[in-house]
């Protein structure tokens, strides 16, 4: 039985937590949906009952998106942060993973970057390099509360505040998976960042996910959804 945990004051800045097996590590989950609040934790669930029926203590965390007032970048992206930490401090008995999906992805990786404690963090489907991705996508132009007339320079400039590419070298090691299929974020950001990692001498590897598209990873009968369980036990083992 899951339990709602608030790690910090906001409304947004709470999870559910699922006890499980002390000797496993805790598995943070965190969602995505463009960065939004029209979506929710709750797009974790199954992925969350899953992993807990596996044995695995999970955390799958809410975060303060756009559309709730004032936010804008940091702010998303600080709430995980400070869900990670409060994992670790408080529900972690042993390591601690974190699994993010889609845009969550950004978040999360952006995070593991200043926290090298972590056993790792899996990207499922994620949209690993801001800069990449183009000053044309209008959900990033909402989290960094740019207009459509903001100079070029200072659209990169930003993006690369939260850019995962941006935030290279750093020690947590990365699990990308991502859907041959996927036709919501393309899979040649992960191989972007696979190539950047590689030449920054990191810890990191890519998965391709044949037949399987964006959403998959969050169905636990998928292909998508067993490479993140291997990519988990991977890391546990480590």
């Amino acid at each position: 039985m899951a339990r709602r945990i608030f790690y910090g004051s906001e409304e947004s800045q709470h999870g559910h937590f699922y006890p499980g097996d002390d000797a496993k590590p805790l598995i943070t989950l965190v969602h995505g949906g463009y960065w939004r609040n029209l979506y929710s934790m709750t797009m974790e669930s199954k992925v969350a009952k899953d992993l807990n029926d596996r044995g695995y203590p999970v955390w799958n965390v809410e975060y303060r998106r756009v559309g709730e007032p004032g936010v804008v970048w940091p702010i998303p992206g600080d709430d995980v942060l400070a869900a990670i930490d409060y994992g670790t401090q408080k529900l972690a008995k042993s390591g601690h993973i974190v699994a993010a999906h889609s845009a969550g992805a950004t978040l999360a990786v952006w995070a593991a970057a200043q926290r090298p404690d972590l056993l790792g963090v899996i990207s499922r489907g994620g949209v690993l390099d801001l800069i990449e991705r183009g000053d044309g996508d209008q959900s990033m132009r909402l989290l960094f509360d740019l207009g459509p007339n903001a100079n070029p320079r200072l659209i990169k400039r930003t993006f690369a505040q939260a850019s995962p590419v941006a935030q290279m070298p750093f020690k947590t090691p990365v699990r990308a998976l991502h859907g041959r299929l996927d036709e919501q974020v393309p899979y040649q950001l992960s191989e972007w960042f696979l190539s950047q990692a590689q030449e920054n001498g990191m810890d990191a590897t890519l998965t391709m996910i044949e037949g399987e598209g964006h959403d998959d990873f969050l169905e636990p009968g998928s292909k998508g959804h067993a490479a993140t369980v291997a990519a988990i036990e991977e890391l546990s083992a480590r």
